[in-house]
Parts: structure tokens; C-alpha cells; sequence
């Protein structure tokens, strides 16, 4: 069964966010003790034309408020005994998602199909982490 769960969470798409994670909780309904990663990606600004006029610190003070903001957001949705781990990673989403499912040998991803609503097919990075990928992953629409 899967018992060590990466879940990947876009914070800009909440409704999205909240199905994965009520998701996740249904298929570890049975299990004791299951363990939840819980990973949102910040992507580089990669325009260093807006990357000169930013200052210094910008990537290390965005991805602290982003941790916050993961920690409030799982509140809401987790039962409070629920283990939770937060992960807030930098750089491309399939290359980091990929890299911390083995980086934490997850037993299975789970992400949404694409983060813009009604969206057709699979977004690139679904298709990549689903493509590069070693982990086994459950693709939500």
C-alpha cells in the first residue's frame, strides 16, 4: 500500500490544492500512520532583465513567506495528528518534484492533471514527472 505519499501543491490554485490533499487522505484512510509530503515548487525568475531590478535576498525571502503560507494552508485541511512533512523547493517543478520523490523514496505522487482549472490534458510538468520520473504517480482531475 502507499504509506509515504509526496503531495505537490500549487499554492496559487487552492481548490486544486485542497482536492490532492482530500485525495490523499481517502486512499490512507485505512493506514496507520501514513506520511504525507507535501511540496510546493517556487520557479526562478528567469528574466534577468526583472531579476536586476530585485533585491538581493529575493529567492531566500519568497520561499520563507511561501513555507508559511504552506504551513497555513495544510492546517486547514489536515487532521491536527496527521503527519505532515512541508517541503518548499526551487527550481523547475518536474526536476524538483522527481528529485525529492527519491530523495525521500515516496511510495506514490500525487498531483493535479494541470493547476489551471479547466484545463484540458496533462500540464507540461505532469507529463514530465509522469515521464522522467521513477515514482509511481496518480495524475487528479
Amino acid at each position: 500500500m502507499y504509506n509515504k505519499l509526496l503531495l505537490a501543491i500549487d499554492l496559487n490554485n487552492p481548490k486544486g490544492s485542497q482536492f490532492v490533499i482530500e485525495n490523499a487522505l481517502r486512499l490512507t484512510a485505512q493506514i496507520q500512520d501514513p506520511v504525507f509530503r507535501v511540496v510546493t515548487i517556487v520557479e526562478p525568475v528567469d528574466d534577468s532583465f526583472i531579476s536586476a531590478f530585485l533585491p538581493k535576498n529575493f529567492d531566500k525571502s519568497v520561499i520563507e513567506e511561501v513555507n508559511k503560507a504552506l504551513h497555513e494552508f495544510t492546517q486547514k485541511y489536515f487532521p491536527p495528528n496527521a503527519k505532515v512533512q512541508h517541503i518548499v523547493a526551487h527550481g523547475t517543478v518536474y526536476e524538483e518534484l522527481n528529485r525529492i520523490a527519491d530523495e525521500k523514496d515516496v511510495d506514490l505522487i500525487l498531483m493535479l492533471a494541470s493547476s489551471k482549472p479547466n484545463a484540458k490534458g496533462l500540464s507540461n510538468n505532469t507529463r514530465r514527472v509522469a515521464k522522467y520520473g521513477s515514482k509511481p504517480v496518480l495524475i487528479l482531475k
